[in-house]
């Protein structure tokens, strides 16, 4: 019998799906956060808009600031995550 997927299993299918065409994920809000993020929630918000392009999603724009400051992340130039 197969696996019954998730609510984050379909809201990951969703986010995938609309950025596949460019869109924003119908499921999450990309706005930028109305109160300052803790660094638990940097991490979560990083989780769920991992598809979401920093350039385009203030939510994960303001995840990445946030533990790049803490030096939970490391840019690495090589890579272009800068």
């Amino acid at each position: 019998m197969p696996k019954q997927p998730t609510v984050w299993d379909i809201m990951a299918r969703l986010a995938q799906e609309a950025e596949q065409t460019g869109q924003p994920s119908p499921v999450l809000d990309h706005s930028l956060p109305s109160d300052p993020l803790t660094r638990e929630m940097a991490h979560r918000v990083l989780q769920l808009h991992r598809t979401c392009d920093r350039a385009r999603c203030a939510r994960k724009a303001a995840g990445w600031t946030l533990l790049v400051e803490l030096g939970d992340v490391v840019p690495s130039p090589a890579n272009g995550s800068l």
